[in-house]
């Protein structure tokens, strides 16, 4: 059974460069808003789930927190640009996030986070 992944990103360029990148060994599903990824969520959750810190209509952080609430069970990953250590010793320390990948992103970063969110493993 494939790991399902939800990724969320108000860009939709890099939706769709995601599904494609990992669409054949993850059960992969895109969201280009957080209204949508709560839907998403509610009708199936997934094992996985990777926001955007930067979007239009909310932060990968405050979506993050929701998800820890609603789906807490979900390995949660925080896409950013910019982070500090402090920033990212709090969000962990807070059982909002279990891995932050810096922006862009590449192929290899993500497969690794997913392989650890597999294998049940923190950052």
């Amino acid at each position: 059974m494939k790991l399902s992944v939800l990724y969320l990103d108000d860009e939709t360029a890099c939706l769709g460069v995601f599904y494609e990148t990992f669409e054949r060994e993850y059960d992969v599903r895109t969201a280009a808003s957080a209204d949508e990824a709560r839907r998403m969520l509610a009708e199936q959750p997934a094992d996985v789930v990777i926001s955007d810190q930067s979007m239009s209509d909310t932060t990968g952080k405050v979506f993050l927190a929701e998800v820890a609430e609603s789906h807490p069970s979900a390995y949660r990953v925080l896409l950013t640009g910019s982070i500090t250590a402090g920033e990212a010793i709090r969000e962990i320390g807070a059982g909002v996030v279990q891995a932050f990948v810096t922006k862009p992103w590449s192929k290899d970063d993500i497969y690794r986070v997913l392989e650890r969110a597999r294998a049940g493993e923190n950052l």
